[in-house]
């Protein structure tokens, strides 16, 4: 049956896309700058280390309230219960504001400087004046200081996603061949993996309770803010997006309009396919990656290895992230899509055969992380090429707007995985020791095969499933073909979508 669905899935394919890895091979596989001048090798180059000083910075920044902002805006004041709550919704407010109601706009914008470096920059000095004033509560009656609060963290998530947003989207306006955005999006990954990683260790400082109320705590929540935005002020800076379509002029901005947009890519198929991939992925990876540490401690025995568990969850990705490029030019974005799920599924079975052995845990644990790696890059490497898709249809060409509403999926997926966790862990019983009963021991294995092995595994028969129906990278070249011609020349009277890289 393994063999069958290799056959099937890497090996039927191959035909059919031949070509097309052949395309990659000559216009941006594993050998993309061979034939470039140095000016042009210069300049991808320095577009790749922009965007991932950008994304960097994008996924330290959402970290910021979670680490410490909203406890230094609380911390000298009576806020609590219900007017607590209603700050927290008033961000949420904020934030899907930005997102499903900006997000139309800033598709709509073109400047000299591209779409997304002014939306970016306004971001910045909202996030930067936010932060400054949560870090100095004024000392008033408690109505005054309800509403300070609200407002300031109304500005904060505003700013956040009005950076965010085009931040996300830069991958499809940087690059018009397929293989570039594969190599931009394995940037994306390890530049994101990374950020985890040095806001997990800078969290600390920010949490720390001796820092609370003092101006070291302030003083390390402004450098932490700095770091960011500068960071991604000078990534936006030198970054030029150099695909961007015309908007044409009958398309305004309107409930109409954003209701055609909205028609037009839930009627597309890949983007359905690309929203199942994103949810469905981020549910399995949710529910992997929370009770890795829980297996190790309930089924091992080994409660001082959940620091290892970290190094590999985030660490391996990023192996798996650097690996993408050289994949590119000897595989579709299907086919590495295909292979991740192959990898993360024999990891799965390879922890259901052998559960109870620590060395079979940890390479387990390895290879389904380099799985995990290969499945997020093509997720976001396969969007642009979507919204080309649709562009081509129905002439409508979006970047943010659908990438808020991929991200609004992927959320789905993280809260149904939330839900699914403590529902499992409901039914485990005595989860805090190690020690127990036959009947627990018995509970916790059931526990952990069910959700840390046997729900990732129905992950990948579905991704698997999803997957069989994307034929996009067959279709892909074709498409930019007819694309380069509908924006060439007189049809374009703007420039853009005719500078290629």
């Amino acid at each position: 049956m393994a063999v069958r669905f290799c056959h099937h899935f890497l090996g039927g394919v191959i035909y059919k896309e031949e070509s097309v890895k052949q395309e990659n091979g000559r216009r941006g596989g594993g050998d993309f700058m061979g034939n470039m001048s140095a000016d042009a090798k210069a300049f991808i180059r320095k577009q790749r280390v922009s965007f991932g000083a950008v994304e960097f910075g994008s996924k330290m920044l959402p970290l910021l309230t979670a680490a410490g902002m909203m406890s230094y805006m609380m911390e000298d004041t009576d806020i609590s219960g219900y007017a607590a709550r209603v700050i927290m919704i008033s961000g949420l407010a904020a934030a899907l504001l930005a997102a499903f109601f900006i997000s139309p706009v800033i598709d709509r914008t073109r400047k000299k400087s591209g779409r997304s470096k002014s939306w970016i920059y306004t971001g910045i000095i909202l996030v930067a004046v936010s932060t400054l004033m949560s870090v100095y509560v004024p000392h008033a009656a408690a109505k005054i200081e309800i509403v300070y609060v609200g407002i300031v963290f109304f500005v904060w998530c505003f700013g956040v996603r009005l950076l965010l947003c085009p931040a996300d989207a830069l991958l499809a306006g940087m690059a018009q061949n397929a293989a570039e955005r594969t190599n931009l999006a394995s940037v994306k990954g390890f530049a994101g993996g990374l950020a985890v990683i040095c806001a997990g260790w800078m969290a600390g400082g920010l949490t720390a309770p001796e820092l609370h109320g003092t101006d070291g705590g302030r003083k390390y929540v402004m450098v932490f803010t700095a770091v960011i935005l500068i960071s991604m002020l000078l990534g936006s800076a030198f970054l030029k997006e150099t695909y961007l379509p015309p908007v044409p002029d009958g398309q305004r901005m309107s409930l109409k309009e954003y209701g055609e947009d909205l028609k037009a890519f839930f009627k597309d198929r890949y983007f359905g396919l690309l929203l199942l991939y994103g949810g469905i992925l981020m549910f399995g990876t949710s529910v992997f990656s929370t009770l890795s540490g829980g297996h190790a401690h309930w089924i091992l025995g080994e409660p001082e290895n959940a620091a290892l568990v970290k190094v590999i969850t985030y660490g391996v990705p990023l192996a798996a992230y650097l690996a993408v490029p050289f994949l590119a030019g000897k595989m579709t974005k299907r086919q590495c899509a295909v292979l991740g799920t192959a990898v993360y599924a024999g990891a799965c079975l390879l922890m259901l055969i052998s559960i109870k052995v620590l060395p079979v845990y940890y390479l387990a644990l390895i290879v389904a992380e380099l799985g995990n790696g290969f499945l997020w890059a093509m997720l976001w490497a396969m969007e642009p090429d979507v919204f080309d898709h649709v562009d081509h249809l129905t002439g409508r060409a979006r970047a943010v707007f659908p990438l808020t509403v991929i991200s609004a999926a992927i959320a789905a997926g993280a809260g149904f995985a939330g839900v699914v966790r403590q529902s499992l862990t409901v039914f485990a019983a005595n989860l805090g020791s190690p020690a127990g009963t036959a009947a627990q021991m018995s509970g916790r294995n059931s526990f952990m095969v069910f959700g840390f092995i046997l729900i990732p595994l129905a992950v990948c028969g579905v991704l698997a499933f999803v997957l069989r129906f994307y034929k996009l990278d067959v279709e892909f070249p074709e498409i930019r073909r007819e694309l380069d011609r509908r924006y060439a020349g007189e049809e374009n009277p703007t420039g853009y979508g005719t500078k290629t890289i």
